[in-house]
């Protein structure tokens, strides 16, 4: 099944639009992309980048249930209903794409698929898909623990027709299964997989608190992340795995920043929208930590210069020509598995995604 409205991985938003002039006991399929290497399998046995964009709200995590918030025959029933919205959310135009949006994503997600949808003109329409001919096949990875806390969440990937596996959190914030939503998605990098869950029917730990065992905090970490990616470049830069995506955010900035040079200083910070950032433990304690930071890469145009805007640019401000500054704002959505102080290995990315959201300027 095919999610086609979202900015694949390393699209990056600061190459894009501006040209300077002067339960159960059967564990779930496992899936992987031949073309990109990345694997998932479930079991049912046992302000900058240091500064939120939001404040978080948080709860103490418990582990004594050992029950799943829902039970995967609702999980699953779930996760089918709600792709199948979010598949209809890219078909057609007006109220009826309005109700599929809403009846499949939420927050972030929500903002990100609406910001996709004005650029339709610019990137072209989705393919079409006939949901009787091609039903969404969710593979359900995870189920949230009942620790008697709210939202509970379910994790679930999708294998498109091509490229990459894609990873769906799924969130409910009364913890009833109407109420799941779409609140975070993005497609697996090359090479990557996503380790082990505890058992779909006993539910996997969430971390709704600090860090636990894990060596670094999920908010912290994926600060960090952020503060990897911005431009211009940190003198110290930490050691992750991050199968590319890193060094392709740089090397965009960078070729940028040298088309732009004598005429436009640019620069790219990121916050952590701290609402969005939601981790579940594996089997083996170390994290999978999924959140979204917000990119704005900035155009500070010289004396004497112009900015001609390009067509994506001008589906948020229809303005063509840019004397002073130009702002561009990127969705980022990211999973890393992080390390504990059991298992000790370099935090990794598993999955990241890019969507222009907005853009203004003068």
């Amino acid at each position: 099944m095919k999610f086609s409205r979202i900015t694949a991985a390393a699209t990056l938003s600061s190459a894009l639009v501006l040209a300077a002039c002067s339960g159960d006991d059967t564990a779930g399929e496992p899936a992987e992309s031949a073309d990109q290497g990345a694997t998932a399998a479930p079991t049912d046995d046992a302000t900058t980048a240091t500064d939120d964009a939001a404040e978080s709200t948080t709860v103490e995590m418990t582990t004594e249930a050992q029950a799943g918030a829902v039970s995967l025959e609702d999980a699953e029933e779930v996760a089918t209903e709600v792709l199948s919205q979010r598949v209809r959310a890219d078909q057609g135009d007006g109220e009826d794409v309005e109700e599929a949006q809403e009846a499949s994503m939420a927050g972030t997600a929500l903002r990100a698929h609406r910001a996709a949808d004005r650029l339709e003109g610019v990137e072209g329409e989705p393919a079409e898909v006939d949901l009787e001919e091609n039903p969404v096949e969710p593979n359900v990875l995870a189920i949230s623990r009942d620790d008697e806390e709210t939202p509970a969440y379910l994790l679930v990937q999708t294998v498109p027709e091509e490229g990459a596996p894609r990873l769906h959190l799924m969130t409910s914030d009364s913890g009833e299964t109407e109420d799941f939503r779409i609140t975070w998605e993005a497609s697996m990098l090359p090479g990557t997989q996503v380790p082990t869950f505890d058992g779909r029917a006993s539910g996997s730990p969430v971390l709704r608190e600090g860090q636990g065992e894990l060596t670094m905090s999920p908010r912290d970490l994926l600060k960090s992340v952020g503060a990897y990616t911005e431009w211009p470049q940190p003198e110290e830069t930490p050691d992750y795995r991050t199968h590319g995506y890193a060094p392709a955010v740089r090397d965009a900035a960078q070729t940028q920043a040298a088309e732009l040079d004598g005429q436009a200083e640019l620069r790219e910070k990121n916050w952590l929208v701290s609402d969005d950032v939601t981790t579940l433990l594996f089997e083996d304690g170390t994290g999978f930590v999924m959140g979204s930071l917000l990119r704005d890469t900035q155009f500070v145009v010289n004396p004497g210069t112009e900015l001609t805007t390009s067509d994506a640019f001008r589906a948020f401000q229809d303005t063509e020509v840019l004397t002073s500054q130009a702002t561009l704002r990127t969705s980022v959505f990211i999973a890393m598995r992080a390390p504990s102080e059991d298992v000790e290995f370099k935090p990794e990315m598993i999955a990241a995604t890019e969507q222009l959201v907005d853009a203004s300027g003068e």
